[in-house]
């Protein structure tokens, strides 16, 4: 059964959503591959040994060469474009290579000419839980166990005002109109998504980031390799449930980045906390989005140090990053004895153990682990670990399809166990699942991944049998 809890608990209760992982609210949290995004792009093919063809035909045909150059220009081009992205992130979609409209009609090439960029990203996911745990007209605990669709639509424009050689100072500013089926994973409506000026200094030796923006991109890396295509777990839960802006909660924020030439970097930020309540609570009475400052929201302090080298023909991809968060907010505590300022620490790493081709380095497996942690009195999760197994274009003609397997161990907070069990009702201690998704390339700017994920104690409180998660997305990039 589900009994009624303590307010403590009840203001954190958007956050039992997170519970089950689900790709779209991890695509929804997030708004960038990173660095190895142009990775993901289908490689060019090696030039072939062809025959040698008459003149006749060279006159009307172009050649296997010429096709390849022709496409090799084309990706060249698509880079360039892409060299006025968003900067500043760790996390992001494919570029324009990997886009529905590439440069139709030439309008990227006149947004590139006149120093902008424009991406625009619809991620729209259904789940259903198949196991039986009906709610017989009850509340819904967890996501899933009704159907649950969520869907966002991102439009974001990037803007070079300045910057030479490797440096850069752009403007940002994004628009986002989310729609969700279950309250708790956000309100519906629109609201800016980004309004940031960022610019590098000394060849990207210093990066400074100023304005409105969604620190959960920026900061972890809590999918796969920074890929969104492959959301997975719930270790985005513990960032959001301990103050960092993102997904539907936006927040004003200063960010500065130092980066050594041997990938080592150190990243810093203060941050205007999102609300104590949550994600989704801080998205309902934000409006626009933009406010500066929020009733009992404080400064939230982010610092992480990694090292990150994309994979390339001589070296494999890794990236390890380490760091943590002090929040000055008062939270409640889940067993209701007062407030208390809240933190959080994380350790992650993905490292590419396989790379059959040098020619496409970035093709190959690779693994990775997570363990991140929250203090125990104020947050659901008190702990979330997750080992990941992914791969990249290693089905043979399918250069650009992916998929993750993921095993995840969640520990509850015993402070709101103990709360609940006073109460008389019945809460758990872990949270166990194991989940695989299929992210199919179906077409440049379309992927469709449909996942399976089994989680014991798919909600915090109540008793549930093992949720059997069923879901698909389909992500478009415009």
């Amino acid at each position: 059964m589900i009994v009624s809890i303590p307010r403590s608990l009840r203001s954190l209760s958007w956050f039992f959503a997170l519970a089950v992982p689900t790709p779209g609210l991890a695509q929804e949290q997030t708004s960038a591959v990173g660095a190895g995004n142009d990775e993901a792009d289908p490689p060019e093919a090696s030039p072939a040994s062809a025959k040698t063809p008459s003149a006749d035909t060279l006159a009307v045909t172009p050649t296997e060469d010429d096709t390849q150059t022709v496409a090799r220009r084309k990706a060249a081009r698509f880079m360039e474009f892409d060299k006025l992205r968003t900067q500043g992130q760790t996390t992001d979609f494919p570029g324009v290579g990997q886009t529905l409209t590439k440069d139709a009609g030439g309008v990227r090439s006149w947004l590139y000419d006149h120093d902008l960029y424009f991406r625009g990203v619809s991620s729209n996911t259904l789940t259903k839980d198949v196991s039986g745990n009906g709610v017989d007209g009850g509340a819904q605990s967890y996501t899933g166990q009704k159907l649950t669709f969520t869907q966002s639509n991102e439009l974001r424009l990037s803007w070079k005002v300045g910057g030479s050689g490797e440096d850069i100072t752009q403007i940002n500013v994004g628009g986002l109109f989310s729609v969700a089926n279950w309250r708790q994973l956000g309100p519906s409506g629109a609201r800016f998504s980004n309004l940031t000026v960022f610019s590098s200094f000394l060849d990207r030796t210093i990066e400074v980031k100023a304005g409105y923006n969604q620190n959960l991109s920026d900061f972890v890396g809590i999918f796969a390799g920074g890929n969104p295509i492959l959301a997975s777990g719930v270790a985005g839960s513990i960032p959001l449930s301990t103050g960092m802006s993102g997904g539907t909660a936006l927040a004003p924020t200063f960010n500065v980045q130092f980066n050594a030439k041997n990938g080592i970097y150190s990243k810093s930020a203060i941050q205007r906390s999102i609300l104590p309540e949550g994600m989704s609570a801080d998205a309902a009475s934000a409006g626009a989005g933009l406010k500066f400052t929020r009733p009992g929201a404080k400064a939230l302090f982010i610092q992480e140090i990694g090292v990150r080298h994309a994979s390339s023909p001589d070296s494999r991809q890794i990236w390890l990053r380490g760091g943590g968060s002090y929040n000055t907010t008062l939270y409640d505590r889940l067993d209701g004895a007062g407030r208390e300022r809240n933190w959080s620490a994380y350790a992650l790493a993905d490292y590419q153990v396989y790379q059959p081709d040098t020619g496409a380095a970035y093709k190959g497996v690779y693994l990775g682990a997570s363990a991140l942690f929250a203090k125990d009195a104020v947050n659901v999760y008190k702990r979330s670990l997750e080992g990941r197994v992914y791969a990249l274009g290693l089905i043979p003609g399918r250069p650009a399809d992916q998929v993750t397997i993921t095993v995840g161990l969640n520990s509850f907070s015993r402070t709101g166990a103990r709360a609940v069990e006073r109460a008389g009702g019945v809460a758990h201690k872990s949270q166990f699942s194991l989940g695989a998704l299929y992210a199919f390339h179906a077409l440049d700017g379309l992927f469709i991944s449909p996942s399976i994920n089994y989680i014991r104690n798919p909600s915090f409180v109540g008793e549930f049998k093992p949720a059997i998660n069923l879901g698909v997305s389909a992500t478009v990039l415009f």
